[in-house]
């Protein structure tokens, strides 16, 4: 009898600890725990098996069942990475990500300059955004600042299913 009582109590438990809950408050911290319900807009976590209750207008975001290692924004200290695109080498920045397929560069003019182009990506490695000009280019050359935001937007990053749903960086062409 004790055996047939333990199982599902046991089953419940371990199906507890893995609707594990990250909440993100607009202060930037983190409050991990199991949501339990929102009412009257305040949300109910449980955290360490206490109820906490937060006030809606303090929270940012709530990941369901996922580790998010970082917010997306952009790090300045991540390391410069590389890729071949014909016989230019591109430069980037994104913190957990790399290229996989890299951008596809052409000059038909004999302009030259750095390009740094502020890009954003979502989980599945996409250019969502691209704005030419970063800090760092060396040329306000319209055409090479044309041809670089559309160089950048076809470059593919690989996916991150559990990072953030937005990631910030830059790419960044010598021509």
């Amino acid at each position: 009898m004790k055996k047939l009582i333990l199982l599902p109590l046991s089953l419940f438990i371990v199906g507890t600890l893995s609707a594990q809950h990250t909440v993100m408050l607009k202060s930037g911290k983190k409050v991990e725990g199991v949501v339990m319900g929102i009412e009257d807009d305040v949300l109910s976590l449980a955290v360490n098996r206490e109820l906490k209750k937060i006030e809606l207008v303090q929270v940012a975001s709530i990941f369901f069942n996922e580790h998010v290692a970082f917010d997306g924004k952009f790090v300045t200290s991540e390391p410069v990475k590389t890729i071949q695109s014909g016989k230019y080498t591109i430069k980037y920045q994104m913190k957990g990500r790399k290229i996989v397929e890299a951008p596809r560069i052409s000059n038909a003019t004999e302009n030259k300059g750095t390009i740094v182009v502020d890009v954003m990506i979502n989980r599945q490695g996409t250019v969502m955004k691209a704005k030419t000009g970063g800090v760092g280019s060396t040329t306000t050359n319209e055409y090479l600042l044309t041809k670089a935001k559309f160089a950048a937007q076809g470059a593919q990053f690989d996916i991150s299913e559990k990072g953030p749903v937005e990631t910030y960086g830059t790419i960044i062409i010598t021509y």
